[in-house]
C-alpha cells in the first residue's frame, strides 16, 4: 500500500515537473521570439535597437538596451501634453486659452498649424494636433506656454525621471546626433514615465483619461503597433523619427480581460527607410503582443 502511495506521489511530481517544463520551455520559446526579432532588426537595419516591457504596477517583464540611451523624437510630445494637463490641474482653464498663430512659427512640418496663421488657437486644440498629427509647430506653440524644454524636463525630474531629458524645441531636438545626450531617454526610463502618466497618480482622473483619448487617436502610427495589434486590444501610443535614421514609439496596449502593459521600442544609427524601419518595429511588437497577450 506504501508503494502504491510513493508511486501515486511520484507519477503526481513528474507530471508537475513536465507540466512546469513545458510552461517555462513556451515562455523561454516566446521570449526567444523577441530577442530574434530584435537580432533581425539589428541585422536588417544596421541599427542599435533598445526594448522595454512593463506591466501596470511597473515591473519590467523585458528589456534589451533597455537603459542605453536614444534619441527622444516626437515621442517627447506625450511629456510636453502631459506637463500642459499638470499645470491646468494647477491654473484652472489653463488649457483652454487661445493665443496667435504667426507665419513665423510654422515649421516645414505643420499639417494643422499651417492653415490657422492669423487665428488664435488654444493650448488644448495645439496639444490635440500634437499628439495626433505629430505637428511640429503645434508641439512647439505647448512648449512655449509650459516653460520650454526646461520646464519639460523639471517635470520629468518631479516625477523621479532623472533620465529623460528635452534640451531643444523641433525641429533641432531630432538631430539625434551620435552620443550627443540632448534631447535623449532610455527604453526603460520613458516606460515608467508613461506608466505614471497613464496608469499611475502622476495626473489626475481627468488629465489621464484626456492624455490616453489624444493617444489613442493617433494617425501616423498606424505602421508600427497597430498593424500587428492583437483583435480587441486597445492601443494609446506616440511615435517618432529623427536624424540617423532615429525611429521609435511609445505605447500602452490593454485590453478587457488583462492587464496593461507599457511599451517603447528605439532604434538609431540606420540608412534603412522609414517604411523599413516600421516593418522592423511592428515584428518587434508582433514578437511582445505574441509573448504577453496570449
Amino acid at each position: 500500500m506504501n508503494i502504491c502511495k510513493e508511486s501515486i506521489v511520484s507519477r503526481v511530481i513528474t507530471m508537475a515537473m513536465g507540466t512546469a517544463s513545458l510552461t517555462f520551455s513556451a515562455m523561454s520559446v516566446a521570449s526567444t521570439n523577441i530577442d530574434s526579432a530584435i537580432k533581425h532588426a539589428e541585422q536588417q537595419l544596421g541599427a542599435k535597437v533598445g526594448v522595454s516591457v512593463l506591466n501596470a504596477n511597473g515591473d519590467s517583464l523585458y528589456g534589451y538596451n533597455s537603459e542605453q540611451r536614444f534619441p527622444l523624437m516626437s515621442t517627447f510630445k506625450t511629456l510636453a501634453c502631459a506637463k500642459l494637463l499638470h499645470d491646468n490641474q494647477i491654473t484652472k482653464g489653463m488649457m483652454d486659452k487661445t493665443y496667435p498663430v504667426t507665419a513665423d512659427a510654422i515649421l516645414d512640418y505643420a499639417p494643422v498649424f499651417k492653415d490657422k496663421i492669423g487665428t488664435e488657437v488654444s493650448l488644448k486644440d495645439a496639444c490635440f494636433a500634437t499628439m495626433t498629427t505629430s505637428d511640429n509647430s503645434a508641439a512647439n506653440f505647448v512648449l512655449a506656454h509650459i516653460g520650454g524644454a526646461e520646464g519639460v524636463t523639471k517635470f520629468l525630474i518631479d516625477n523621479s525621471d532623472n533620465v529623460t531629458r528635452l534640451d531643444r524645441i523641433e525641429p533641432l531636438l531630432n538631430e539625434a546626433t551620435p552620443g550627443d545626450k540632448r534631447d535623449t531617454t532610455t527604453p526603460y526610463a520613458m516606460n515608467e514615465t508613461i506608466t505614471k502618466l497613464v496608469l499611475g497618480d502622476a495626473l489626475n482622473p481627468a488629465s489621464k483619461a484626456q492624455l490616453t483619448e489624444w493617444m489613442k487617436a493617433n494617425k501616423v502610427s498606424n505602421g508600427l503597433f497597430r498593424s500587428v495589434l492583437p483583435q480587441g486590444w486597445e492601443i494609446a501610443d506616440r511615435s517618432g523619427a529623427g536624424g540617423y535614421g532615429s525611429r521609435g514609439i511609445t505605447a500602452v496596449v490593454w485590453n478587457e480581460q488583462k492587464q496593461p502593459l507599457v511599451i517603447s521600442v528605439y532604434l538609431t544609427g540606420t540608412e534603412a527607410s522609414i517604411p523599413e524601419r516600421d516593418k522592423e518595429i511592428a515584428k518587434i511588437g508582433n514578437a511582445i503582443f505574441e509573448r504577453y497577450t496570449r
